[in-house]
This record gives structure tokens, sequence and C-alpha cells, in this order.
């Protein structure tokens, strides 16, 4: 059985989606400003209206960069998505140090338990896969997309994430058990192997 949670493909597509007006307005400003023009004279009379100045050319550099940015990310992670938790033989992958960073393994060795919970953020209850550790061994102090609740519990946020925190609990603790019975096997199997 294999474990694998990713972000939300629903969320990554609004977020492509959310992207690609401000794209448009970006390149409508840059280019002939059809679209721009015609909300000018809808909002202001002909007298009043205003002309466009070098600072909303540099507005709409930076709005094409970051919107840009969100359509490309949020069709890489729709097409490609990165694997936010990984159930492995030997541990859970979760990367805790950024995007761009590999995932940190946690071995089974030192998984307590694996619940969901939740957690209280400003006003916000956030969903949160919440694991019990033995120690935080060489864990970073300050987790990405995640946070310490107590000194040995790490809370990763989940509120992007394909599946629920409950149903991952359910399946990273069958997988858990499964890798213990497999690791049981294999010791048995070498005690009576010819030598």
């Amino acid at each position: 059985m294999s474990v694998v949670v990713t972000r939300s493909a629903v969320r990554m597509w609004l977020l492509a989606i959310g992207g690609i007006p401000l794209l448009v307005i970006s390149v409508d400003v840059l280019t002939n400003r059809r679209i721009t023009n015609w909300l000018r004279e809808l909002i202001f009379a002909p007298a009043e209206t205003q002309i466009y100045e070098p600072r909303d050319v540099i507005w709409a550099w930076g709005l094409l960069l970051f919107s840009g940015f969100l359509v490309l990310w949020g069709l890489k992670e729709l097409f490609l998505p990165t694997k936010v938790i990984e159930a492995r033989d030997d541990g859970i992958a979760v990367r805790l140090r950024g995007p761009l960073q590999k995932p940190d393994l946690i071995p089974w060795t030192n998984v307590v338990d694996i619940a969901p919970g939740e957690i209280l953020d400003e006003g916000d209850i956030l969903l949160l896969l919440r694991i019990t550790l033995l120690g935080r061994g060489d864990l970073p102090e300050h987790p990405w997309a995640g946070r310490w609740v107590e000194p040995r519990v790490l809370g990763l946020l989940a509120e992007d994430w394909s599946k629920p925190p409950a149903a991952v609990a359910d399946q990273l603790a069958g997988h858990a058990v499964e890798a213990v019975r497999r690791e049981a096997r294999a010791r048995t199997a070498r005690i009576w192997e010819p030598s």
C-alpha cells in the first residue's frame, strides 16, 4: 500500500485561474490598453480623464511577473503535484525545509502516534496532521508548512491537501504496521537462511 499526499488539484486550478485576469490586465497596460482605456472611460468623465505615468508601466511589469508566476506554478502543481507526505518502508518523508529542498525522513522507529488535529490560529481553526515523535532529532526548529504544537508533536498544516488529515492518519498507520510486519518477516527469514 502506497501513501502519497499532494496538494489539492482544485486549489491549484483555482490559483492558476485566479492569475489569468491579472495577467490579461498587465499585458493590456503594457501593449494597446484597450481594456484599461475602456474602464477608464467608464469611471472618469472625459474632461477628468487620467493619463498613464511611468509608474503605471512599472506596476504592470510587476503584476505581469507575479501573475505569470501564479499561473505557471498553479499549472505545474496541477499536472505535476509535489508530494507533501510520502510513506516509505523506512519512514515518513515530509517537506519541512521549504519547497525546493529534499524532504526530511522521519523513521518509523521515531514515530509514536499519527492523528488528525486542529489548531487555532488568529481566530481560524486550521486542520493539521499531528505526528508524535520520540525525539526531534535533526528536524528543523521552524518547519515549513507546519509547526511544533508541543515539544515532541509536529503539526503539519493540511488545509491544501488532496486528502483530509483523518484519512491520511489512517493510511499512514496502516502503512507503518505493514512496514513493521515486512521487517519482522525479513528478520525471521534471515534467521532460517542456510549459512
